[in-house]
């Protein structure tokens, strides 16, 4: 009996054995699962665009330079070469100042009493016709006839230089009477401002 105990001792060690192996095993506990995402949070608005740059500020033009401001700024030469003085002319031979010329010497004076500050040289001028020293005086008889005319209109006479050119300085060279006549006359230029 002994191998009959030992076998049957055997058997049953076995069938504990395959019985305990047959034993249904307990599963491990399944894993945590995952964490939950977070809550999708919206992500934050877009922050609002920039205001628009301010309109730029008006641009003033700058202000327009009055009459005397323009005047201050020219030179004499600018002045000069405007001619705002005009010219007079002469007959031949004379020195007194001809009635188409007394129009041009009133707007002369009108000039000289809007810029008070001006001071003038009148230049008296003649045609060749003549000799040189004739010439020389009869333009010193214009220049001081044109000069005393303007005193008269009111102009004080420190204010204007009378010179003589004589035949020195013609505007024209031909030797025609409209020459000449071109060349007879009382020339104004501005000397001081």
């Amino acid at each position: 009996m002994s191998l009959r105990r030992m076998s049957w001792t055997t058997i049953l060690l076995v069938m504990v054995i395959v019985i305990s192996g047959c034993a249904k095993k307990v599963p491990p506990p399944p894993p945590q699962p995952p964490a939950p995402p977070p809550p999708a949070v919206a992500p934050p608005p877009p922050p609002p665009p920039p205001p628009p740059p301010p309109p730029p500020a008006p641009v003033t033009p700058p202000r327009p330079l009055t009459e005397d401001e323009i005047f201050q700024r020219k030179t004499l030469a600018e002045l000069n070469a405007e001619m705002p003085l005009g010219d007079v002319r002469f007959d031949y031979d004379m020195s007194s100042i001809r009635d188409d010329a007394r129009p041009v010497l009133q707007r002369n004076a009108d000039y000289m009493r809007r810029w008070m500050s001006i001071k003038v040289t009148v230049e008296g001028h003649a045609d060749a016709r003549g000799t040189n020293e004739y010439n020389l005086a009869l333009g010193e008889r214009r220049a001081a006839s044109v000069r005393d005319y303007m005193v008269s209109l009111g102009i004080a006479g420190d204010r204007i230089l009378a010179i003589s050119k004589g035949e020195e300085e013609p505007l024209c060279m031909d030797m025609t009477e409209a020459c000449y006549t071109m060349n007879r006359r009382g020339h104004f230029i501005i000397t001081a401002k």
